[in-house]
């Protein structure tokens, strides 16, 4: 249990540290903290904070640097304050860009990405809404050749998806056309679901094209999160702690293979609460330098998506967490005003 003094010279550690990215003296806490005490008392507290796991002396005669028990404390204090230092001017220059896109469903992940990692200066990662359940907006078949035709479906989120059928025998233009539109008219507003239960007299293309679209919904709805917006990877690699071309080489390829991404959404939380996941608290090894804040919008049951920020353990915390928050309200707004009117 730390002490009231303690938990103040904590708090200045971590502060200057995130500001300067160097080992924090003593005498820098002293003069930082405001508190009325000697610098011997400022070194025995220093000392015990070292000792229960707080803190770490990168040398002997070196400064004090947070550990990620040091973040985690700093952190769960911000989380219960709700700090909000993003000043209103922005807030309304943001809400301003984002509602300029509002009909423009597939630019929401895009811009709420970039706008996120201007915030707060790290990387920032935004999924489309998804719907809990996928259901058919529109659907359509296109001949390709003899043994080929294309169908394609649109969904609820306006999302485009496409999949190649290849039959056992020639079948004409006009019966294609007859099965697509008989189609549309009885699988237009359904679930997976609701297609399984529904009883159809149908043709064996018509089967061909049903099962087809049970397929494009069944692969929508066991992925969480399909499209993603990434913005910011400069702002995150300029940062000292990727001076190191191993780490940067790792986060790089993580990104491309998407399994960075993959681990990052992993860890959104239920609800529309922001969670906060530090170092070693990560799951895999490749994420321990680094701290996720992440959050999930939309309405739930209906569409929800997730945003996040990747940075060092460093971090700008106050200013992540409240970035993080505010852009998830700001992009349930979208969904609410798109999805119920």
């Amino acid at each position: 249990m730390l002490t009231e003094r303690q938990e103040i010279i904590l708090k200045v550690i971590v502060e200057d540290y995130t500001r300067t990215a160097a080992p924090i003296s003593s005498e820098t806490v002293a003069r930082s903290s405001g508190l009325s005490v000697s610098s011997a008392t400022i070194r025995n507290d220093v000392g015990a904070l070292r000792e229960a796991g707080y803190i770490s002396h990168p040398h002997s005669s070196a400064g004090s640097v947070p550990l990620d028990k040091a973040y985690r404390f700093y952190v769960e204090a911000l989380l219960a304050a709700e700090p909000d230092p993003i000043p209103p001017s922005v807030r309304q220059s943001v809400r301003r860009q984002l509602s300029e896109i509002e009909r423009d469903m597939d630019e929401w992940a895009n811009v709420s990405a970039a706008v996120l990692s201007k915030l707060v200066g790290n990387l920032a990662i935004t999924t489309f809404p998804k719907a809990k359940e996928s259901r058919v907006r529109h659907l359509d078949v296109v001949y390709m050749q003899d043994l080929v035709i294309m169908l394609i479906i649109v969904l609820e989120q306006t999302r485009l998806r496409r999949q190649l059928i290849r039959l056992d025998t020639p079948t004409d233009l006009t019966e294609i056309e007859g099965s697509a539109s008989r189609l549309r008219g009885n699988l237009k507003g359904l679930s997976r679901s609701e297609i399984e239960s529904r009883e159809m007299i149908l043709s064996p293309l018509e089967r061909e094209l049903v099962n087809a679209t049970m397929s494009v919904l069944r692969e929508e709805d066991k992925a969480d999160y399909r499209d993603h917006y990434v913005d910011g990877l400069r702002n995150l690699l300029s940062q000292p702690e990727f001076v190191e071309n191993d780490m940067t080489r790792a986060i790089v390829e993580g990104i491309e293979d998407g399994s960075l991404v993959e681990a990052i959404l992993g860890e959104t939380p239920d609800g529309d609460v922001v969670r906060v996941i530090i170092g070693q608290e990560n799951r895999g090894d490749m994420l321990w330098p680094l701290s996720i804040v992440v959050s999930r919008y939309g309405i739930p049951n209906e569409a929800m998506g997730a945003v996040g920020v990747l940075g060092p353990t460093r971090m700008e915390y106050s200013r992540t967490i409240s970035g993080v928050r505010f852009v998830s309200s700001a992009m349930s707004d979208l969904v609410d005003s798109v999805y119920m009117g």
